[in-house]
């Protein structure tokens, strides 16, 4: 029903065996658009019992980004929306996309970052506005 979720999860699971370390659970939830402090990943760990040096599937995966959704009031999610906002357009274009990947460790290629501003492009601008980026 998402795949951007799935592509966000699949990122991270290097074995391709349906699991992501829990270290890479911060990462994989950024690269779908789900921001979240330390403090705020601790607690929902705690919370669904993900251990440090655990794995966790798809299912447990969708949890976390559901109490992180709870968690997050719209005033977080327009800063992070900002973090990624270089240019100050109000928008995310390729390039700012591409910069974002590589700061989280994502090695994506020019196709890689076009199909995941397709995913969510829901006017067909190329750029992905706020309304796209929490939807």
């Amino acid at each position: 029903k998402y795949p951007e979720r799935a592509d966000g999860f699949n990122l991270f699971d290097y074995k391709n065996d349906g699991y992501i370390h829990s270290k890479d659970l911060d990462n994989a939830l950024s690269a779908v658009g789900y921001i979240a402090s330390p403090d705020q990943l601790q607690t929902v760990k705690q919370h669904l019992k993900i251990e440090p040096d655990s794995h966790v599937d798809f299912r447990l995966f969708t949890s976390v980004m559901a109490h992180q959704m709870i968690s997050c009031s719209d005033s977080q999610i327009r800063e992070a929306f900002r973090l990624f906002d270089k240019e100050g357009r109000e928008t995310i274009d390729s390039r700012e996309l591409k910069h974002i990947m590589t700061v989280l460790g994502v090695q994506a290629d020019e196709e890689q970052i076009d199909d995941m501003i397709r995913e969510v492009d829901v006017d067909g601008d190329g750029d992905i506005d706020f309304d796209e980026f929490v939807r």
